[in-house]
This record gives C-alpha cells, structure tokens and sequence, in this order.
C-alpha cells in the first residue's frame, strides 16, 4: 500500500494551514487518494498508472479544495476562474455530506450501534402501534366507496327496515343481518356454522356481490320463498375444496335443504361478524321476520351520491315518528341515530388506540431525547476537528449541515432497525390482541406505514439533531484550537441542554409509568370483582336446536331434559343449562307488565331481562338465593308460570314492597299468562365485572311457552379439569340427537378472560411502554453522569488528592443526579396529574390522581435513577488520582 502521507503534506504545506490542522486532514486526503487507488485498479489499471492519476488528481489545488470541503475545510476564498470547474450543486454536497458522514459514523461504530439501537426502540414500537391505528382507523373498510355507509346505532326489526327502504329517498340501498349458529351435517360430525340471516338489500347496500353465481333476490326474499343459500370463500373452500361445480348444488343445514346460489369472493366479510353461509331471513326464521318487536337485525345503508348525513337523518326522524303513530305497541318513543359505519367496526376501541398512541409517543420522544444527548456527547469529542472547519473558513450553515446529515442518518438507520422490532412487535400484538379488534387481524406494513416510518425517522433524526449541531457551531465560533485535553469540556450550555434532556424523559417516563400503574392497579381490582356466581370448575357449551325437527316447544323440552338427565349421571358432574350466559355477550328483553300497577301507555312498558333455565341453575353456579324458593321439580309444563327476579329488579320496580307473590306479563303476548315471583337472587355481573347486572326475570323453559328460543347453553360443574368432560358431554348430547352441533365450548374462567380482554390488552401493552421508558429514562441518568464524571475527573482527582473521602466523592456525583431526578419528578407529576385524566373511562375502583400511586411511581421512579448515579460515581471514586493527574 502506497504511503500517501508523504506525498499530501508538501501540498498541505502550501495552503499554509499550520501543523497543528495537517494530521487530521492528511488522515482523511490519504483515505480518499486509497480508495481513489483501489477504484482505479478494480478498473484494469496498472498500479503505477493508478498510484500516478491519483496523484495527479490531487494536484489539481481546485480539486484538492474540494476533496477538503468533504470534510468541511472550506479553503478556497477567491473566485472561480472562467473555464474551470464550476461549484459543486445541492445534490452534490449531500452526496459529498453522506460519503464523510458515512466514513466518520463506521469510524465511531460504539457510537453508532447505540444511537442507532436507541431510535429504533422508539421508531419501532411507534411503527407497531401505528400499523393497529392504519388497521383500524385508516385503512378504508373492504367495501367499494365505504364512506357512503352508515348504519343506524340500535338494532332495528325487519319490518321497521323494510318500512325505512320503502318510505326514504336518500339512500341508495338498504339492509339488514343478524348472525346466528345454525348446523351442518356434511362431516364426520355435525359441526356449527354461523349464518347470516340477511335481507335481499344487504349486498347492494355493502356495494359487493357474489364472485360466483348470484345473490339473493328480492323476489326470492320472501316469507315461503325458495331455500337458498350464498357461502362464504372460506366456507366453500374448507367444506367443498372449492368444487367449482358448487353452484346449484344442495346442502342440508339445520335439518333443511339449501341449494346453493353464489359465492362471495375472498376478501369480503360483515363489517361486525364473521358467517358462513348466507340464507333468507324470511324462509330460515319466518316467526322473526314478522315482529316488529323483535330488534335484533343490524342495519347497513348506502347514501346516494350528493346526500348528506344530515339529510338522511332528517328524513329517517320523521320517518320514526310516523311508524311510532301507526305501530305504538313496538315503535312508540322509536329514535334511529345514523353513525357512519366505521365507528360502529371500530367500537370502543378509539379510545384505547389513542392511549396506545400516546404511550408509544412518549416512548418515542424519550428515545430521541437520549438520541439528543448521544449527539450533544459526540460533538464534545468533536470540539477539536469543529474548530478546526470553522478555522478554515467553514460557515455555522455549513457545519450545521454536515452534522444534521449524520444525525439523519442515524435516525434512518434506526428507522430500519425499527421496522423489523415493528414487525417482530406486530407479531405479539396479534397474539395478545382482544377479540373485539377483528381488524388487527388484518395489520401489514403497507406503504402508509412504510411512509409513516421514514417520515418518523428523517424528522426525529433531523428534529433532535438540531439542537447538538447548533450548539457545537456555536461553541466553535466562540473558542480557539487549543490542543489541550481540558479545552474540549464542554460550555455551561451543553451541559444545561443535556440536564435539562435528562429531567424531560424522566417526566415523561414518570407519566408513562403512573398511567401504566393506574391501569394495572384498576384490573386488578376489577378482576377480583366478585361476578355473583362460581366461575371455576364449570364448563359451559351451547346447543342450537334446528327448526325443522323442534318447532313445537314441548320437543324442545323433551330434548332439554333427556340431555340433562344423561349429564347428571356421569359421576362427580353437575349439570343445568340457561339461554344466556353471564358474559357472554348475549341478552334478551321483554316488556311487561306487574299486577295492580297503574296502566301505562302502550310502547312505553317497562323493561327486563328475561333467561329462562332448566335444572337446579342457582344451586350449580353458586348463586345465592335472597328471599322466597328456588325452582324445583314441581314446577312442571302444566303447572302456574312462577320466576325468579334480582336484586336489580326489586330496587328499580319493587322498591317499597315484598316482590314474593307478585305477578307479572308481557306486554304483547296475546293471551296473557301471569308470572308468579316466587323468589329473589343476587344480582350477577351479566354485562361484565365492570358493570352491575340490569334487572332480570328467570323462568323456567318447560313453561316458556316461546317456541322461537331454540337455543340453550349448558353449564357443567365437575370437580376434576372441565376439559375432561368435552367428548363425555357430546357423547350424551349425541345419545339424544346425533345431528346436534355442540359448539363454543369453552369454560367459565375462559368466558370471563375473554370479556376482560381488551382491558389486558391495553393494560400489558401501557405496562411494557412504561418499563422501556423507565429503562431509557435509567440509561438517560446514566450517562449524563457518567459524562459528568468524565468531564470533571480533573477536578475530582484533585478533591481526592487534597484529602477528600470517598464518600465525599460519592456525594458530590450523586448529589447532581438527585437534583436532576428530583426536577425530573416534578414535572413529571405535573403532566401525569395533566394527562392520567383521560385514562378515567379504562379504569376501575381507582381515580385517575390517586396518591398513592403517583407516590410509589415516583419512588420506583427515584430508585432507579439513583442506582443510574450510583455505578458512575463509585467508579469516580475509586479511580487513583495520581494516575489521572500523571497524565493530565
């Protein structure tokens, strides 16, 4: 290898830098003419051809100023001569910034592993967060002009939809669906399948038709009308391998012959539940079709092109108002409030996305500040090689430039880095996530993710980068080269700056970690809530009974207790079943009358909620009993119609008087059939934990004398592992009918993990963003100390020298963490007491300014910062002073 050294300096020596400039210019002028060199050869050149070009390039005193200008030696100061090489562009010195930035950060590579390291666990989680919020809030929804799509916010009844349809102008088609499991027995077993029980409006309302054949006309939507059925791509895939032969194909579900119409392509689903098969609601379930009571259809409406929402909702008012007149019984006091449909999908995640987002923010922010501080750090080191640009004429613009280009840099190399944490952190969001965000199923990086990320990058990078460039040109306009170690401590500005860096992410870890505490502290609470009855041990199951062969309800009785007579006598089991389960997500109302009341109105009859049971309910799930009986074995079919009321019900409807011996009815039924209270339990936390239990009537099945509630969960107690008993409770279900689907079998502690889902979600993932702030925060303190330290071994060396202890050492180095720490703190309470308030509606049994909380955050808090001061300055304590001064 040439020694390029000997050939630069005579030239270095006629632009009369002085020796004390030339060692650091010739370092980089002999990099260049080496690879210069080694291009050349790579080429075919010869190696004297090669050794004499690179050299006669450098001759060239207007080239050499440009190879200089590469390091920000601005040497040339007179004007460029006619016919010579005009000044490089815009895009060249970018390219000239990047090639040395690119040299100088592979020379410092410690540095540039953490700088990168620290941005990328900021960009990274942010990248994640923000593919959720893409999912769900950005990404259009899979339906051709989606924004046109509104859905009425209260479930309505087929009638009241077809009445909307028929009687409004603005939109431009209408539908509705409900979802319910029905059965196919096409496999080795009969298996449940969720169908969508739809109206003839609903495809062209959702802009989408079958991919295969065709949907379901209106003409065919009709009460009696043909059984046809649209199967869904997954459905046609996993039960037909995908016969292309499918359509006019029959298949039986639920004990009735389908002939399948159509297939809807691949991408398409409900906008709030997933189906199988779509069918008629007319022809599968005509009994509901015609109530108008009975409002348990989801509505979809597409606006014409030019209307308004407001408009529509207008319109839908008034037609509100004249259904009220004419059918008060069901529609009377009836108010339809159109939201776009996108707010229905996203649900009440909004407001848990927007906590993530915040959380993740901050992370962010107290990685670029550390980012910040690495930099302010850098330019310390990089006094000398500043002063010596600015020496040479290079301007602050220019100096700022070169090292904002770096920090970029830097930032964008994070940026990678942090798109593969994104998509290693993608991966456990999937895994974690609660089953109402259906969306995040669908989470990619896509191109606006992409963009967020560089966008994210290049403005952190640049953002945070200006600070340290704009102190380190203004340092070197201020001194001279001084040569000397001491002369490159940094100014009483810097080391503010990074002080004052250090107190702003440890607030913001401070907040981070008090929200984290808040949410941690309120599921805990909730989950210790006592639901009203014994989860543990019991298994849980549901049954669909097939219209075609249990129309009458006294089949479905003689079902219901064949299933249970054969499930009581397997040993060490317990069984009973009711219609809806505590959390389960399903509910039923009626409107009733009580016995001796004042008549009300028709249409403005209270309401409750009505579960019907079978077997010793109470007893098996440990719900306690407070006034009067239970059910029992004389309360047959033939016998008076007795129930059970809770707690809920006596206070809301029997406040003053001894609900036992009351009589109830509902409303419309036509005849009448009285209810007789025959007893009082515990309220259950039916809704959830976090909400007290509606008032409620349980009756029995045998007298329910509604044939239309088909379904039933069972509920097993047993003393060994609920898993156990799964094939034994099919084998008996089996026993009775074997074309019966026995699905959602799950526990009750898996039930009620489930309703709670989306409050452990966001509580572990706040829970994580707190613990990587407190520990960037920690690495903050750090190494602010241990800069100081560095920074002032002069000093300390001398204190030891003199007579100080090490102790004193000790406290002096502490002391400044815990005057930073304590200013850390302070504002941190400040904007935790600020921002912990939006939290109030994703906590329980806990207040968003809890004392005690923020106490113990901000002593966890101070522990570790102080345990951040502690290992530098116990290193600065034990270092030998005359080696130190020695070389000083």
């Amino acid at each position: 290898m040439p020694e390029w050294s000997h050939e630069i300096a005579p030239r270095l020596a006629e632009l009369n830098l002085g020796p004390s400039r030339e060692a650091d210019i010739i370092e980089e002028l002999a990099q260049h003419l080496e690879d210069r060199y080694q291009e050349l050869l790579v080429g075919g050149t010869t190696e004297a051809t090669a050794y004499r070009t690179a050299l006669e390039e450098l001759c060239d005193k207007e080239l050499l100023s440009l190879e200089m200008q590469k390091v920000g030696h601005e040497v040339i100061h007179e004007p460029v001569k006619a016919g010579t090489t005009e000044r490089r562009g815009i895009l060249q010195d970018f390219w000239l910034d990047l090639r040395f930035g690119l040299r100088l950060l592979y020379k410092d590579l410690g540095f540039t592993v953490v700088a990168v390291l620290t941005m990328a666990l900021g960009i990274g989680a942010n990248t994640a967060i923000f593919s959720v919020v893409n999912a769900v809030l950005l990404r259009p929804l899979p339906y051709p002009e989606s924004n046109r799509l509104l859905t009425i916010q209260a479930n309505q009844s087929l009638m009241d939809v077809s009445d909307v349809a028929a009687a409004s102008h603005s939109f431009s088609a209408g539908g509705a669906v409900n979802v319910l499991p029905m059965d196919y027995a096409g496999r080795s077993e009969p298996v449940r399948i969720d169908a969508a029980l739809v109206s003839a409006g609903l495809f062209p309302a959702l802009g989408v038709q079958p991919l295969w054949g065709r949907a379901i006309s209106s003409q065919e939507d009709v009460i009696g009308g043909p059984r046809l059925a649209v199967l869904s791509q997954g459905f046609w895939q996993q039960t037909f391998a995908g016969d292309p032969h499918i359509v006019d194909k029959t298949i039986s579900i639920s004990g009735n012959n389908y002939t399948v119409i159509g297939v809807m392509p691949a991408r398409f689903t409900l906008p709030e539940s997933p189906a199988d098969i779509f069918v008629s609601l007319r022809v599968a379930y005509p009994e509901a079709a015609e109530f108008r009571g009975v409002h348990f259809m989801r509505s979809y409406w597409r606006l014409k092109s030019g209307v308004k929402v407001g408009q529509a909702q207008a319109e839908l008012s008034a037609i509100d108002r004249r259904l009220a007149e004419q059918y008060p019984a069901e529609d009377k006091g009836r108010q339809s409030l159109l939201i776009p449909l996108r707010d229905r999908v996203v649900g009440d995640m909004r407001p848990t996305l927007a906590v993530l987002s915040g959380a993740v923010g901050l992370v962010l922010l107290i990685s670029c500040v550390n980012f910040a501080s690495l930099l302010l750090a850098r330019t310390v080191s990089r006094k000398q090689e500043i002063e010596v640009r600015a020496a040479l004429g290079a301007g602050s613009t220019r100096l700022i430039r070169q090292m904002l280009t770096e920090s970029a840099m830097l930032a964008l190399a994070g940026g990678i880095a942090g798109l593969l944490l994104a998509r290693w952190g993608i991966g456990i969001l999937l895994t974690v996530k609660p089953e109402q965000l259906a969306r995040v199923s669908n989470i990619a990086i896509d191109l606006r993710v992409l963009l967020f990320l560089l966008a994210t990058s290049i403005f952190s990078g640049i953002l945070f980068g200006l600070a340290p460039a704009w102190s380190a040109c203004q340092s070197s306009t201020r001194t001279s080269l001084k040569g000397t170690g001491r002369s490159s401590t940094a100014s009483m500005a810097t080391h503010r700056l990074r002080s004052g860096l250090v107190v702003a992410e440890l607030g913001m870890a401070l907040v981070l970690l008090a929200g984290a505490s808040l949410l941690i502290q309120g599921f805990r609470r909730l989950s210790a809530v006592d639901p009203g009855f014994e989860p543990l041990n019991v298994l849980t199951t549901r049954l669909q009974l097939p219209q075609s062969r249990y129309a009458e309800a006294s089949r479905q009785t003689q079902f219901r207790r064949q299933v249970l007579t054969g499930l009581n006598t397997l040993p060490g089991v317990q069984a009973s079943m009711i219609s809806e389960i505590p959390m389960g997500g399903e509910f039923v109302f009626h409107n009733f009358l009580i016995e001796g009341q004042a008549p009300v109105a028709s249409g403005t009859e209270p309401e409750i909620q009505t579960r019907s049971v079978m077997g010793d309910y109470f007893r098996i799930m440990h719900i306690a009993l407070r006034a009067g009986r239970s059910f029992t074995s004389q309360d047959l079919e033939d016998s008076p119609p007795v129930g059970i009321v809770n707690e809920a019900a006596v206070k809301q409807y029997f406040p003053h008087q001894n609900p036992i011996g009351a009589r109830i009815r509902w409303a419309n039924e036509n005849p009448p059939r009285w209810f007789t209270i025959v007893g009082v339990i515990a309220d259950v936390r039916h809704f959830g934990l976090n909400q007290p239990d509606q008032p409620a009537f349980y009756n029995l099945y045998s007298q329910d004398a509604q044939p239309w509630k088909r379904w039933m969960n069972l509920m097993i107690r047993t003393h060994d592992d609920p898993a156990m008993l799964i094939q034994a409770v099919k084998k008996e279900v089996w026993k009775v009918d074997n074309q019966i689907p026995v699905m959602r079998v799950q526990t009750m502690s898996q039930v009620m993990a489930v309703s709670l889902a989306e409050r452990r979600f966001s509580t572990l993932l706040l829970g994580i963003f707190a613990a990587v702030a407190v520990s960037l925060a920690a690495v903050g303190v750090y190494g602010i100390i241990a800069y100081s330290v560095g920074q002032r071994k002069h000093e300390i060396c001398i204190r030891v020298a003199l007579g100080a202890e090490k102790g004193d050492v000790l406290r002096l180095i502490v002391g400044h963490g815990v005057l930073l720490t304590m200013a850390g703190i302070g504002v941190g309470l400040v904007g935790a007491l600020t921002l912990t308030r939006f939290l109030s509606s994703m906590l329980y049994g806990i207040r968003p300014s809890d004392p005690f909380t923020f106490a113990g955050v901000a002593i966890l808090l101070a522990a570790v910062a102080f345990v951040a001061c502690y290992i530098p300055a116990r290193r600065a304590a034990t270092v030998d002073p005359m080696v130190v001064l020695r070389y000083e």
